[in-house]
């Protein structure tokens, strides 16, 4: 049974926005001070990298309008490149990048919730992730439109919370004493220059992540030649902007020098100073809320990409130790039209790798590099299917070919640093991801028909 098409463009724009606002924006301005050295410099990072995401975006937005169908990047993968490529995309999420990303979001959910309601307890910890896992699984069980207004409302709290945060540092808090101060520096050249731009992007380009989640559920967006671009336009466009205001909010308070000597409290030094006491809690609940949205995104729209990877098999998936795993990940329930296999499988993943990791952070960045490159793979796919693909009227994103020639170029640049910088990581992600080619092989000879060498 096929999935319907029931969430309009503010569910979209929600998901968009609510996928990409995490805590990054808390912590980040903190740990860019370590690199910047004029207030100028922090503004040109943060609208930097949001054009250099504004590129991947629209470029996907294209994809989507050529392949309308839940798991874009997987669809746009296999009809560019071939099913193995696809079929390594969905292996490496479901394998550890889906529930590693849930998992790990979770257990910081899970931190805070201890910590607002006064426990310090590593076993609450999980408990809370557990439940938040639990949660937003059984809503999404219960329809995509459940899903997407849950969405729209955590991301409007997410938004007005930083909007508030701005306000407060901006009318309530007393700037200091060297704000606005336009020191120049001396960045030693070109190659210091290539080097001072490398440093920033990749400290700040990462809490722009999450835009490329929200194609999964491309297969359910109403008219989504209008409305996925649109979203995937605005939103990126729309955190940009919030993000640039955060940062003058945060620099008029604190000074550059004090967020270098104390990165992780600034967020907090500017609700303090703007609210009083009662602003450091208010801070809290809002990273809280920040991060419960980001979780009910991840769930929502992960298990899009496993369904559509499984359903391209399960028609032609033979008895074998494979076709029943199949068959759960490509199962949609009847009455609600929602992958409520994938949905159960991920969140199940999900939990147990949370109880048993604790944390991942260091099993993500096993997969920092074969995940990019899908990426760019994903995004490279545009080359290769708007000419097969495109008609008249259809989107197309502006400024082709640059556009996603300078996503492209810029995440390659990430991927060599991750190999030559953290080559043990990186390897170790390699070879785990090379894992999936027996499965592979053996799943496409378990499921060709006599004859078929479409797989």
């Amino acid at each position: 049974m096929p999935l319907r098409r029931q969430l309009g463009l503010s569910a979209v724009l929600a998901i968009v926005v609510g996928d990409m606002i995490g805590s990054g924006i808390f912590f980040t301005p903190g740990e860019l001070a370590a690199v910047a050295s004029s207030e100028w410099q922090v503004y040109f990072f943060w609208a930097l990298c949001g054009v250099i995401t504004l590129c991947g975006a629209l470029t996907l937005a294209e994809l989507a309008t050529l392949l309308p169908q839940a798991g874009v990047s997987y669809h746009a993968l296999t009809q560019a490149y071939g099913p193995f490529a696809g079929f390594m995309q969905a292996w490496i999420m479901i394998l550890v990048s889906g529930p590693g990303a849930i998992a790990g979001i979770a257990v910081l959910f899970g931190e805070f919730a201890t910590r607002l309601t006064g426990g310090e307890s590593e076993g609450m910890q999980l408990v809370w992730a557990a439940a938040a896992i639990v949660f937003f699984a059984l809503i999404n069980l219960r329809g995509v439109q459940w899903g997407g207004r849950i969405q729209v409302v955590l991301t409007a709290v997410k938004v007005l919370g930083l909007l508030a945060l701005v306000a407060g540092g901006l009318i309530f808090a007393e700037p200091h004493a060297g704000f606005a101060d336009a020191a120049e520096t001396e960045q030693g050249g070109l190659l210091g220059m290539l080097r001072f731009v490398g440093l920033g992007v990749a400290i700040v380009l990462f809490t722009y992540d999450g835009w490329i989640d929200a194609s999964n559920v491309a297969g359910e967006v109403k008219d989504p030649g209008r409305n996925f671009p649109l979203a995937m336009g605005v939103g990126v466009i729309l955190i940009t902007a919030v993000y640039l205001l955060v940062n003058f909010a945060f620099l008029r308070v604190v000074p550059l020098d004090e967020m270098r000597s104390a990165p992780t409290q600034v967020a907090a030094t500017v609700a303090t100073a703007a609210y009083g006491n009662g602003g450091g809690t208010a801070l809290n609940l809002l990273m809280w809320i920040s991060i419960f949205g980001a979780l009910g995104g991840l769930i929502m729209t992960l298990p899009r990409l496993f369904y559509a990877a499984a359903s391209e098999y399960v028609e032609r998936a033979r008895e074998t130790v494979l076709s029943g795993p199949v068959r759960a990940l490509a199962a949609v329930s009847g009455a609600r039209a929602v992958p409520s296999g994938a949905i159960l499988i991920a969140a199940g993943l999900s939990i147990a790798a949370l109880l048993f990791f604790g944390s991942f952070s260091r099993i993500v960045t096993f997969f920092v590099v074969p995940f990019q490159l899908i990426n760019i793979l994903m995004v490279s796919s545009v080359f290769v299917l708007r000419p097969r693909l495109s008609g008249p009227g259809a989107f197309r994103v502006p400024g082709y070919p640059f556009t996603p020639a300078v996503f492209m170029l810029v995440m390659s640049s990430f991927l060599l640093a991750a190999v030559v910088y953290n080559p043990f990581d990186s390897m170790i992600g390699i070879a785990l991801t090379l894992t999936g080619i027996p499965v592979y092989r053996m799943l496409v000879r378990n499921s060709k028909e006599p004859g078929d060498d479409s797989l």
